[in-house]
């Protein structure tokens, strides 16, 4: 009797597959009928920045008034999509697929500016936190930390450019631009300095100032070298003194030299 056990699990496993070989060609079938019937678009990071909407995309997806709706999802090259809406300038990241009921799902993620400079030829633009030069928007102006004053570029100016690509054999040391996006990185990760900055003026390379979003002082930082000690020090005047003597006492506030912090009173 072993032989008709043998037989009825064959037959069993026999049936199974051909259920699966038909269920498959079905759903092969219904995929390459298949039309693309929405599209649907997701900007990820829009509750912080503003820069591209979904009308934005859509009107880059729509290129030519050819819009993918209404189209088998077979004949919608996806990866060309995604490579047409990363040329856009706010987009950092573009994912793109399609679902089994006929919609083409896009998901985007926008560049996030880190420090928007003003250089000495009155030119602005952000630079994002990959260290990548960003162009500004009309339509939306990012709440970063502003760095101004005598700023020149060591690079070819233009957007995309990265500001940490820096000849070593040219410079001894980092570039002026490439300190303030490592200072501008420091700011923005320490939640304290981030509500605390507002704006860096650039008098030179080794002057530059610092202006605080609580109290009207300036604060002299000197150089950007070792900026982590001298914010340090600056941390802990705030907390044991200007409690006592108050935020307005004083006009400046020097952190150029080690050790020390010396105050000009009003």
């Amino acid at each position: 009797m072993s032989w008709k056990r043998n037989a009825w699990k064959a037959l069993k496993w026999l049936t199974l597959i051909t259920y699966l070989v038909i269920g498959l060609w079905f759903v092969t079938k219904r995929n390459r009928e298949l039309v693309c019937r929405d599209i649907k678009v997701k900007v990820v990071d829009s509750s912080e920045n503003a820069f591209i909407t979904s009308k934005d995309i859509r009107r880059v997806v729509d290129v030519k008034g050819k819009s993918p709706i209404g189209k088998p999802l077979k004949e919608i090259n996806t990866f060309e999509l995604e490579n047409r809406l990363s040329t856009m300038m706010s987009v950092r990241d573009v994912q793109i697929y399609k679902t089994a009921d006929g919609i083409l799902s896009i998901k985007v993620k926008q560049r996030r500016p880190l420090v928007r400079i003003f250089n000495a030829k009155n030119q602005s633009y952000y630079i994002d936190e990959q260290g990548l030069v960003m162009p500004l928007s009309g339509k939306f102006a990012a709440h970063v930390l502003v760095v101004n004053g005598a700023i020149t570029e060591h690079f070819p100016f233009k957007s995309n450019e990265n500001v940490m690509q820096w000849d070593t054999s040219v410079y001894k040391r980092k570039p002026l631009l490439s300190e303030i996006y490592d200072f501008a990185r420091f700011v923005s990760d320490n939640s304290f300095w981030n509500a605390q900055i507002a704006q860096v003026y650039v008098d030179s390379s080794n002057d530059i100032e610092l202006i605080p979003r609580v109290g009207s002082q300036v604060i002299l930082l000197g150089s950007l070298d070792g900026y982590e000690k001298k914010l340090e020090k600056l941390k802990m005047f705030y907390e044991k003194a200007l409690p006592a003597e108050g935020w307005n006492k004083y006009k400046m506030i020097n952190l150029k030299y080690s050790n020390q912090i010396i105050c000009t009173k009003r």
